[in-house]
């Protein structure tokens, strides 16, 4: 029994040890206002978890602190994301230690520190792109579930200046374990990258089965617009996904993804003309034009690579719209395609709605879609002798 007493203790003495020496080792640290960064950083993140309350002015300060130190905060960042907790013997002994009043040593769990570090490189942005190539080696290095994870977030949260780590988080995407492959897709989501490496990377998991996984890759994908086209036959497969994301299903994110990629094939699109003649070797020949309060304004230009996408830049399509094709800088000849009004119009004066022109597949569509409500809205063709 003695014996196992010494052992506990000299355990115990270890581990008090090792903590203080990291303690003494570990780089210095920025200072704000005298307090560390990591000390600004306990419970800082962007939840009810936050301590002070997310949103209060201390809660405020903190971002202050953070924002004020800016990249200089970097060294002390990657350190909280490389964090791993001792072994479960050593937590358990400090624990009944601190219980017995035998030490004062304060210590965090790395799951935490983890965390707060990834909110800080949401907060830092794109400015701490120097950082990536630390956090790729951190990442591939596995210290843990919870470093792993909080540094895919750090990724995501830097964006296109992450694009180097692409290969590294696209592997992941085969990985049986459910939350390394959400982890990833849903950083590459954020970052984005080369379409011909990442469209075809996220398409492979349209069909995961982990619905969290298929809703971000549906995310990534709607982000290339129309660079994402040659998916749309997957995506459509996709419209009786029975998956659900909270309160949102599977299906409502993949209507959203095909508005941004290929509208025409969603909601209640009006073909203007069904076989126009303003394209020739895939791109535009012909402007084409929208009039609306006395005004034509081109809207497509020629030579645009065909799909092409024009969005009618008020959010407000009233009253009618006009359409023509013709040559750049000259009304006198130009087609006059027809009248058009958008139809279901909420009365509210402040409007938010989105009208499409595309040329695609030969023809010439319009889209409109309600923002607020998320609801494709009717287009009607007013006339063809309308004034011109």
């Amino acid at each position: 029994m003695i014996k196992r007493h010494r052992t506990a203790i000299c355990i115990l003495f270890a581990a008090i040890v090792g903590l203080s020496v990291f303690r003494i080792a570990r780089p210095s640290q920025p200072v704000y206002e005298g307090k560390t960064l990591s000390r600004w950083l306990e419970g800082h993140v962007p939840t009810s978890g936050a301590d002070p309350p997310y949103g209060s002015p201390g809660w405020k300060k903190a971002d202050e602190a953070l924002r004020h130190i800016g990249t200089n905060a970097i060294p002390t960042l990657l350190e909280m994301l490389r964090a791993k907790d001792p072994p479960p013997i050593v937590l358990k002994l400090l624990d009944l230690a601190r219980k017995q009043r035998l030490v004062s040593l304060r210590y965090r769990y790395a799951e935490q520190r983890n965390m707060e570090a990834a909110y800080a490189f949401e907060t830092l942005g794109a400015s701490a792109a120097g950082a990536v190539p630390t956090l790729i080696k951190i990442y591939e290095a596995h210290r843990s579930a919870s470093s792993r994870m909080y540094t895919a977030q750090a990724l995501g949260h830097i964006g296109p200046a992450a694009n180097a780590a692409i290969p590294v988080l696209v592997r992941d995407f085969s990985r049986t374990n459910g939350q390394v492959r959400f982890d990833a897709v849903s950083a590459v989501m954020q970052i984005g990258g080369e379409p011909s490496v990442v469209v075809p990377a996220l398409t492979s998991v349209l069909q995961d089965s982990n619905v969290s996984v298929r809703r971000n890759a549906l995310v990534g994908l709607s982000r290339f617009g129309g660079r994402a086209r040659p998916v749309v036959p997957e995506i459509l497969n996709m419209l009786n996904d029975p998956g659900m994301v909270g309160s949102s299903s599977i299906t409502q994110q993949v209507v959203t993804a095909l508005w941004r990629i290929a509208p025409e094939k969603v909601g209640k699109p009006l073909v203007v003309e069904d076989a126009t003649p303003m394209i020739a070797n895939g791109v535009t020949t012909q402007a084409l034009k929208l009039a609306c309060r006395g005004e034509r304004h081109t809207l497509i230009p020629p030579g645009r690579p065909v799909p092409a996408l024009a969005q009618y830049w008020s959010s407000d399509p009233r009253p009618y719209l006009s359409l023509y094709r013709g040559a750049v800088g000259s009304e006198r000849e130009d087609q006059f395609l027809g009248q058009f009004e958008v139809l279901g119009l909420p009365a509210e004066e402040n409007l938010n709605v989105s009208t499409l022109c595309v040329v695609a597949d030969g023809r010439i569509i319009l889209c409109a879609r309600e923002n607020h409500q998320d609801q494709f809205l009717e287009i009607r063709r007013v006339a063809d002798d309308a004034l011109k």
